[in-house]
């Protein structure tokens, strides 16, 4: 493994701003196919998150083992970067202006102050324009990853054996506390007295209809505003404190296929339903099933991206300097 030596941390963490000189910056700190990768663009990436390993850090040795850690991981994600661009652009892989705008923002929004944005980008003598290509660079390879992530997830095939492996290898994994499988019909109120008590007599009213025989799904799909209302108000599997207050008291409550007395939240009114309940108690293949499979596929796939990764390194020209 390539070690990052002290010197270089501590190179970075002068840069940062405690001795910034431009021979720094405009250090070569890699190389990919002869496109230079410069120690101003370690960081660019680093910059924002060198409060945080300051504060991280015990002592001046400490705090140069993190910038050294984070040296050597972001260099080996500039040159996963470059090479991945390289493949993207080849592939015809486009962003958008509005996008690129979209990322700058969220990427300003990793410093405390706009103002602190703005005097670290004027310290490392980079304009808005050069973070918003290097960002759109980012953006291209990434889109590159996803891509080629998810053309290996379509040629993977998961076997029924393989799953139930994974099920026996893991099982400790699979324990579920007492759970309970809701549904609900939710009706909105506001603040105001009056248009609370008329939702709360249109909910006792579907209540009444519920008793005498009407189908909660039914009602659920007419009426409810809840997510899940077009499915019948389905919740789903819940455990106790998922659900808030009283809602979270009526589904460990009442028994399967029994339904709740009007509820009032502050944001409204609700009718609980519960389809069925479980005990605490180990998850069976069945119910698990659906969980295991995407798993094995995406670590397949990761695999299989890391050997394509490593295949389109060596047939690039790769340099490293620090």
């Amino acid at each position: 493994m390539r070690t990052i030596n002290v010197l270089a941390a501590t190179s970075l963490l002068a840069f940062a701003g405690l001795a910034a000189r431009a021979d720094i910056v405009d250090q070569v700190v890699a190389t990919v196919d002869k496109e230079a990768i410069l120690m101003s663009d370690l960081m660019a990436e680093i910059g924002p998150q060198l409060r945080d390993l300051r504060a991280q850090a015990t002592s001046q040795a400490d705090l140069d083992q993190l910038l050294a850690r984070k040296m050597r991981d972001t260099l080996d994600q500039a040159i996963e970067n470059r090479i991945l661009l390289r493949e993207g652009q080849l592939a015809g892989v486009v962003i958008d202006d509005a996008t690129v705008d979209q990322r700058f923002e969220e990427f300003k929004r990793l410093y405390p102050s706009n103002d602190e944005f703005m005097a670290d980008i004027e310290k490392s003598g980079q304009t808005v324009t050069d973070i918003k290509e290097r960002l759109k660079k980012q953006m291209i390879a990434r889109t590159m990853a996803a891509r080629k992530t998810t053309e290996l997830e379509k040629g993977i095939t998961i076997t029924e054996s393989e799953i139930a492996q994974f099920y026996q290898d893991n099982k400790n994994s699979f324990q579920h506390a007492e759970r309970a499988r809701c549904s609900q019909i939710f009706l909105p109120a506001g603040n105001d007295l009056a248009e609370r008590d008329k939702v709360r007599a249109q909910m006792e009213q579907l209540k009444d209809e519920i008793a005498n025989g009407a189908d909660f799904a039914e009602l659920a799909i007419e009426h409810s505003k809840a997510p899940g209302a077009e499915d019948g108000g389905i919740i789903g599997w819940v455990q106790r404190g998922d659900l808030v207050g009283r809602l979270d008291e009526a589904a460990f409550a009442l028994g399967e296929g029994e339904v709740s007395g009007v509820i009032e939240t502050d944001q409204g009114f609700h009718l609980v339903k519960v389809e069925k309940k479980e005990a605490a108690g180990q998850a069976t293949l069945d119910d698990v099933r659906k969980d295991i499979e995407p798993q094995l596929r995406s670590a397949a796939a990761a695999e299989k991206f890391k050997k394509w990764m490593e295949d389109l390194r060596k047939r690039s020209s790769v340099q490293v300097f620090i």
